[in-house]
């Protein structure tokens, strides 16, 4: 599986993937001054490569430098770097945010990361800070197979936060993916119309019983799978994370009173 890797460099000055110390004078024998870029890597796992968005410009991220006696946050990387601030000689953790890793829903999307630095009195650092995707997403979907034996299906995922969204596999409009806070729990229901005992009509409603997912993982895209390869159960398939499947069969009872 290929990383997309997205390169942001808040100055032309700072190298990439690096960092180097060069002798400049600063503001006191006791400062040093730091310039900032990030490397954004916008991958989220699943059974292929996808390009998530939006995809953070250098402005976007918030950025924090802490230490033992330090610390500060700029609203934008570009703001700390503009500013060109003398910052204490000593050990820090720089920090590069962008969203809410708590915030739920379609394109609420959430990077960090962050890096230990060393600021040197009368020298300036130059150091790339990697930057990943921080919460996870939910899909819920469906084959042809499924399609053609349960008919007006729709599911509703609910998260630990209590958030509940909705998706009918085979609408018109394809369902968009969901973010969600990573290492949290997800469950999901649903319900669909069985055929008629003759085959001829769909108009008998089936409950799927619910499915849980103990622990969402960041950066991966974890999608409930409905397959039917034979009438009478249904197969679901669920990513876990990057090369692991939880596959599940669902009995479905037949008879007319069903939900």
């Amino acid at each position: 599986m290929k990383n997309r890797v997205i390169l942001l460099l808040a100055s032309a000055a700072v190298a990439a993937g690096g960092c180097a110390k060069n002798e400049t004078p600063a503001d006191g024998n006791g400062y040093g001054t730091l310039r900032i870029g990030c490397r954004t890597d916008a991958m989220i796992t699943t059974r292929a490569e996808i390009a998530v968005t939006p995809v953070p410009t250098a402005g976007e991220f918030a950025l924090t430098i802490s230490g033992p006696e330090f610390s500060k946050t700029w609203e934008s990387l570009s703001a700390f770097n503009d500013a060109g601030e003398t910052i204490p000689a000593g050990s820090y953790t720089a920090e590069l945010r962008y969203g809410d890793p708590k915030a739920e829903g379609v394109g609420k999307v959430c990077y960090y990361g962050s890096k230990a630095i060393e600021i040197v009195a009368r020298q300036r650092v130059e150091e790339t800070i990697p930057v990943q995707i921080a919460n996870a997403q939910v899909l819920v979907s469906a084959t042809e197979s499924f399609l053609n034996y349960f008919h007006d299906a729709t599911f509703t995922v609910t998260t630990s936060a209590g958030n509940r969204f909705t998706f009918t596999p085979g609408a018109e409009t394809a369902d968009e993916a969901v973010f969600v806070e990573a290492g949290t729990t997800l469950t999901l229901t649903g319900t669909a119309k069985l055929q008629s005992q003759t085959g001829t009509a769909f108009d008998r409603n089936y409950a799927f019983p619910e499915q849980r997912l103990d622990r969402t993982v960041a950066r991966t895209r974890h999608t409930f799978l409905f397959d039917a390869r034979d009438n009478g159960s249904a197969t679901l398939t669920i990513n876990l994370d990057d090369g692991f499947l939880d596959e599940r069969t669902i009995d479905v009872e037949l008879n007319d009173d069903t939900l």
